[in-house]
């Protein structure tokens, strides 16, 4: 991957990726060698009670700043980066006091439809959830913006560190599970905010009420079409777990998640790194009218080529690297892993250069994509579940999956060639 970085793309683009790629290693490294422990230490059903609690808190936090945070990279001054930053903090406790309320008034609504009563004091975690996640990606926005990479490659490690320390030592049913999850992308944000606080304290002095308006206006779409449309991805995969809750036992709820755990583990180690990159890299070069159409494709080849023989193993041997790996139990998680493969696969293509739309300005025909892909892949899963046969759903998830995505890949292609429009 080094020398592939270095020979066909720039060396500053290779060193920050590397950077990131560094600490995405390190951190995925952490709960990926702790996997071992934990499937000794919780059962499938606990496991099953963390799915649903983050399928919930999911659905908050993925538009707990009304995706403004996506837009602090585009700005060529940071006055009005530092306004968005502002905006979107805001915006982030106005969204959590709104899942405070709706725990309160309908938490045992949400179990009862969810078939899972366990969730249900946990769910008063889910504000506190939606602070901390996303106040970790608005900071996270910040100090790529300003390429302090090795910044957002201490707070991934510091969140992995303390997820896996408070998982093993609150190993208490799924409590430690829970708990991990908020307090580790808690103590994430607070790495990245001392980094803002240290190096930025001075544009604090910037924010205004005028301006975080006039930004929000400018930015409006990332309210109006990307919110709807990560919401969207949100309930794709939130949508997935309670449909399975609903017509599988919690034990398949729990191995399926382990499955996704694990086999987006690359994902999260290599195609985020080199995600964030891109998008600061992209972002730069649509600006200044560069070739962005050549540096997707050399993005593309480059994560093809890492992605093919780690899923080809996985499509091959998935059930006996499982039961190696966590133990005889956790077999059938490695089973349902083969069928996934080529999902899985694409995904992890398509993952660090799905930002492209929000560059060239085609957020509108992104979400109509989106909403065509959801809409497949939710009915797979319903599929299986009306003939009671769970590899049935997986199976045509994963080929429904697949064929979305290759078309996706041909679109961003295409809108990539789009340039920049004049402007005085």
């Amino acid at each position: 991957m080094r020398k592939f970085l270095k020979t066909k793309l720039s060396s500053e683009f290779a060193r920050n990726s590397l950077t990131i790629f560094t600490g995405n290693v390190i951190a995925q490294a952490i709960p990926f060698l702790a996997e071992p422990v934990l499937a000794r230490l919780y059962t499938p059903e606990d496991f099953a009670v963390l799915a649903v609690y983050l399928s919930v808190a999911n659905l908050f936090s993925i538009i707990a700043s009304a995706r403004y945070e996506l837009a602090i990279m585009l700005p060529k001054e940071d006055r009005k980066a530092v306004n968005i930053l502002g905006l979107s903090v805001l915006i982030s406790f106005a969204v959590s006091l709104i899942s405070f309320l709706i725990v309160l008034f309908f938490n045992s609504n949400i179990c009862r439809i969810l078939h899972n009563e366990e969730v249900s004091v946990y769910l008063y975690l889910v504000p506190l959830s939606v602070l901390s996640v996303s106040w970790y990606q608005i900071f996270n926005y910040w100090n790529s913006r300003k390429k302090r990479f090795q910044n957002v490659m201490f707070s991934k490690t510091t969140q992995s560190v303390t997820t896996v320390g408070i998982n093993i030592g609150f190993a208490i049913k799924s409590l430690g599970l829970v708990l991990g999850q908020f307090v580790g992308y808690l103590f994430g944000s607070f790495v990245l905010m001392f980094a803002f606080l240290r190096k930025d304290k001075e544009k604090l002095s910037m924010i205004s009420k005028r301006e975080m308006k006039e930004v929000s206006i400018e930015y409006q779409e990332f309210p109006k079409i990307n919110t709807i449309h990560a919401f969207g991805d949100v309930l794709k995969q939130s949508g997935e777990v309670f449909l399975l809750s609903y017509f599988y036992m919690k034990e398949k709820v729990g191995l399926h998640s382990r499955t996704l755990r694990l086999l987006f583990a690359p994902s999260a180690m290599i195609g985020s790194a080199v995600g964030q990159v891109f998008y600061q890299r992209a972002s730069e070069t649509y600006q200044n009218g560069g070739n962005l159409t050549a540096l997707l494709i050399k993005v593309l080849k480059m994560m093809a080529l890492i992605a093919l023989p780690v899923f080809g193993m996985v499509a091959l041997f998935g059930d006996d690297l499982f039961a190696w790996f966590l133990g005889e139990p956790y077999r059938m998680a490695g089973y349902y892993g083969r069928y996934l493969a080529p999902w899985l696969f694409f995904n992890f293509i398509t993952m660090p250069v799905s930002q492209i739309p929000l560059i060239v300005s085609k957020q509108k025909k992104a979400f109509l994509f989106s909403l065509c892909g959801h809409t497949l892949y939710l009915s797979a899963v319903v599929i299986g579940g009306l003939h009671e046969n769970i590899l049935l759903g997986f199976t045509l998830l994963s080929i429904f999956s697949s064929l979305y995505y290759i078309l996706i890949i041909l679109w961003f292609i295409k809108i990539s060639k789009i340039k920049k429009p004049f402007s005085k």
